[in-house]
């Protein structure tokens, strides 16, 4: 089990960090990750490893607690959230479809760890083709195989095309899988469930006999023999982590997202109450009149309401903001009042006297 990771929070100074943790940081900036190039702060949200025994995360602003274990908490529950955002927004075959980030693998990593939580080490008898060990088909190698007469005029087959039954753990997909969740486990296992204390019943079970570089396409080799569908699912899942961790650096590994934003707003739009829908559609669109002929050309993309609620008769337009909101140089600007009062005019041109509010939302 590896130890619990330092508990950082998103947006901290870049010069804190440089004096506290000097190799977090020059990985950070050789790899160009978190902004430290452009940016005076670090924006990343998730799980940093700079080494099997060295990690640290980066949890949401203004979400550090007063103790460590308040924080390893907070720690968990972020990655559980990014994994929950990866799942809506990945892209099973490869890479996620979540913009500067992976949170993508952190959803697959968790997928990994339920389905050995639920199944255990992948189990499946196969038979597979042999020359002279195994079941005999004859057959076969009567159709394949010279045949011999000997010299009392009976016929002998030097080659017999014989079968064998792997061991139900020996497969590919097995052994790939174990060698993965053992990845999984160096890395993860502080915030999975399922995986706690599992490590040596990992280890021992037979690992992949081949190269890491290989064990992505070796899956892929093995899909149209598969049948079962935990098998198919499985293997994609592993596929999937192979694609987007593929450990050809010795730098630090990361696993997570660049802008906290999206996950913010998505997690308004799924807990508050009242949530609709369909508003972007139904407000109004820039539209341009030509002079030369008076013909009205309409953008396609209109406004873009982050979410809007109806409380009775109320409509609220919420403006999800991930900013700490402490001070006059940390909270919304006039572009952002500006934007929100165009969307009261908005509303009104389309649901004429009901009472309209907007706010913004902070962490």
């Amino acid at each position: 089990m590896p130890d619990e990771p330092r508990v950082l929070q998103d947006r901290v100074a870049v010069r804190f960090l440089e004096e506290r943790y000097q190799k977090l940081t020059s990985e950070l900036r050789r790899q160009d990750q978190g902004k430290t190039l452009q940016k005076e702060t670090v924006h990343f949200c998730g799980l940093a490893c700079t080494s099997s025994s060295e990690s640290y995360v980066f949890v949401p602003r203004k979400t550090l607690g007063d103790s460590a274990t308040e924080n390893q908490r907070i720690a968990r529950t972020t990655m559980r959230v990014l994994a929950k955002y990866g799942q809506d927004t990945r892209d099973r075959q490869g890479l996620s479809s979540a913009e500067d980030g992976n949170v993508g693998l952190i959803s697959t990593v968790q997928d990994l760890a339920d389905d050995f939580r639920r199944y255990g080490v992948f189990a499946e008898r196969v038979r597979y083709a042999t020359k002279n060990s195994g079941k005999a088909n004859w057959p076969r190698t009567a159709a394949r195989e010279l045949a011999m007469v000997s010299g009392n005029g009976n016929i002998v087959y030097p080659n017999i095309r014989t079968s064998r039954t792997s061991n139900a753990h020996e497969s590919v997909l097995a052994r790939v899988q174990v060698a993965v969740l053992l990845e999984i486990v160096e890395h993860h296992g502080w915030w999975l469930d399922g995986l706690q204390g599992r490590e040596a019943e990992l280890k021992a079970f037979a690992s992949p006999d081949f190269p890491r570089l290989l064990w992505s396409q070796k899956l892929r080799s093995l899909l149209p023999n598969l049948f079962a569908q935990r098998a198919i699912r499985l293997a994609h899942s592993l596929i999937s982590y192979l694609d987007e961790d593929p450990r050809q650096n010795d730098g630090i590994t990361l696993y997570g997202i660049d802008d906290f934003h999206a996950v913010w707003e998505r997690m308004l739009r799924e807990v508050l109450p009242g949530v609709e829908g369909g508003w972007n559609s139904r407000l109004p669109k820039p539209a341009f009149r030509q002079a030369s002929n008076g013909q009205l050309l309409v953008q396609e993309r209109g406004m873009q309401t982050d979410i809007v609620i109806r409380d009775g008769t109320t409509l609220k337009v919420l403006d999800a903001k991930y900013y700490d909101a402490t001070s006059l140089s940390n909270s919304p600007g006039w572009p952002d009042i500006v934007k929100q009062l165009f969307y009261h005019l908005a509303l009104n041109s389309v649901v004429g006297d009901e009472v309209r509010t907007g706010s913004f939302v902070f962490p």
